[in-house]
């Protein structure tokens, strides 16, 4: 049986195909919107955020053999626990983590809270598209009032941005993907000025952000990918299946 850590589109595929190659998965997602990614395929899903003893027992409950995590890039926590359980049960980790966009990033940072102070300093409107998880740390910006939050239109989500402090014409509550076109709209009609993006890359939508951003002038912010030392690295995900016994 292959633990499948997921809730991304990639993960989505990636199901698919270790079914196609007759792999047994079990997949566990952090969200409810994860969970409804794979809800179509046949296989078992369990929607938790594990800590390290809940994998341990989801893998001595299924008899976990392999360990296949394609988390979001930013999910370190799960990442780290994730191979972690590898060494502890001595099972195979393998990784698939999306190629990363080549573009010039003047404004980049690898830290959210010196983001944040960069932040401070800038003029005009703010887009974020960092996702609600840490949308609480915007909450005490003098210039919230200029800064707009494209998110999903989930309860949880907008529930978040609202105890922020941030007010409903502040709260884009939106499903991707978005084209070029549609974020080129959004720039324009809130006259934002600065765009805050994660390096989600492709599948996230990264490359629609960013040419909009260029086409209009918008300056972009990016929050750099953490840094973890990955076991049996994939940008491929045939290469991924392929790897995997």
């Amino acid at each position: 049986m292959i633990l499948l850590a997921g809730g991304t589109k990639d993960s989505r595929i990636i199901a698919d195909k270790l079914l196609k190659n007759n792999h047994k998965v079990v997949v566990t997602t952090a969200t409810e919107y994860g969970g409804q990614l794979i809800s179509h395929l046949d296989l078992e899903v369990r929607v938790a955020k594990l800590d390290l003893k809940g994998l341990k027992n989801l893998v001595d409950e299924m008899n976990i053999s392999c360990i296949v995590d394609a988390t979001h890039p930013y999910a370190i926590e799960i990442s780290n626990n994730l191979l972690e359980l590898s060494t502890i049960m001595n099972i195979p980790y393998y990784r698939y983590e999306r190629n990363m966009l080549e573009y010039k990033k003047e404004n980049s940072f690898y830290d959210l809270e010196t983001l944040i102070n960069f932040l401070k300093e800038v003029k005009g409107n703010i887009l974020l598209t960092l996702g609600s998880n840490n949308i609480d740390k915007f909450k005490n910006l003098k210039n919230k009032n200029f800064i707009y939050v494209r998110i999903l239109p989930t309860e949880y989500a907008i529930k978040k941005c609202e105890n922020a402090g941030f007010r409903p014409s502040q709260i884009l509550g939106l499903q991707g993907p978005f084209s070029k076109e549609f974020n080129e709209a959004i720039y324009k009609n809130y006259n934002i000025e600065y765009v805050v993006t994660k390096e989600s890359g492709a599948t996230g939508g990264e490359l629609e952000k960013i040419e909009a951003a260029e086409n209009l002038g918008v300056k972009v912010v990016v929050l750099k990918r953490p840094i973890v030392q990955y076991k049996n690295l994939y940008n491929n995900i045939d290469d991924l299946i392929g790897a995997i016994k």
